[in-house]
């Protein structure tokens, strides 16, 4: 409930509510498909400290700095790849269907399907390389008086377009 006119919550409940634990809650649910991870990541940390109580803060450091320059996830990006084939296997993230169809072949900003897998992968990885350049030189999202990247659309960031490739049923 709430003042905010149409039965909604009023402003200061919505900024009360907008904490950075409740984003990275959101963000696992809505667009991993990973509900009830942020409190996985607390029990994880309670059993590495010895038992001890988590508080949120330092489940939300846990998960910011595991995509900062050294932590875990950001090197496992650099060293990854969208699909590899090894003995005649394709292994992808995501899989190969889409909300629109069959997203095999298919390569985010190109036209048309690439017939082969193998130039397929080779095209979707150096897509996958861009983007994640991109989010490298711009990872925060710029805002609407920001001035600080050049070409920059407000409300966006670099690598924009991988994470809607990699949102499920994006």
């Amino acid at each position: 409930g709430g003042g905010g006119g149409g039965g909604g919550p009023s402003r200061e409940e919505l900024l009360a509510r907008n904490t950075l634990a409740n984003r990275i809650r959101w963000m696992l649910r809505e667009t991993m498909g990973a509900d009830g991870e942020f409190e996985r990541r607390r029990a994880e940390l309670q059993l590495l400290g010895g038992g001890g109580g988590v508080g949120d803060d330092a489940v939300c450091e846990s998960f910011v700095s595991s995509v900062r320059p050294g932590g875990f996830m950001h090197d496992l990006l650099h060293e990854g790849q969208l699909a590899a084939i090894h003995g005649g296997n394709l292994l992808v993230h995501g899989g190969v269907s889409s909300a629109d169809g069959v997203a095999l072949g298919r390569v985010p900003g190109r036209e048309g399907r690439v017939v082969s897998v193998v130039e397929w992968a080779e095209l979707l990885n150096s897509w996958y390389r861009q983007q994640l350049g991109e989010w490298t030189a711009s990872p925060r999202w710029v805002s609407d008086d920001s001035s600080a990247v050049p070409r920059a659309v407000p409300g966006s960031r670099g690598g924009a377009a991988l994470l809607d490739y990699c949102v499920p049923s994006g």
